[in-house]
């Protein structure tokens, strides 16, 4: 990675780490990173369905498994899935998406 690059690379806050290492070992999931820079240019949002349920949504065919819990820290959401925990901004929507 060239130094420009990692210029314009916005990464999550120093601040949230220690908060999302402890949901990690107590959960036993992963850390995922892949909606983070998405989430920042708005590309991805916080889809409810019809049941109420709610996934991190990037488009029709890239979705996450449901969401069982949401943390909000430093402008940051820490989101908890069945499986995996996401970050991502907090400048994501929210809307209701079709099942």
């Amino acid at each position: 990675m060239t130094s420009e690059t990692e210029k314009q690379l916005t990464l999550p806050p120093a601040s949230i780490w220690n908060q999302i290492a402890k949901i990690s070992i107590t959960e036993d999931k992963p850390i995922m990173l892949d909606y983070w820079l998405d989430s920042l240019e708005k590309k991805v949002l916080i889809g409810v369905k019809e049941n109420k349920e709610k996934l991190l949504v990037k488009n029709a065919e890239e979705y996450t498994s449901p969401i069982s819990k949401i943390y909000k820290m430093d402008e940051t959401y820490i989101i908890c899935t069945e499986n995996s925990i996401y970050l991502t901004s907090t400048k994501i929507e929210t809307r209701r998406i079709s099942s």
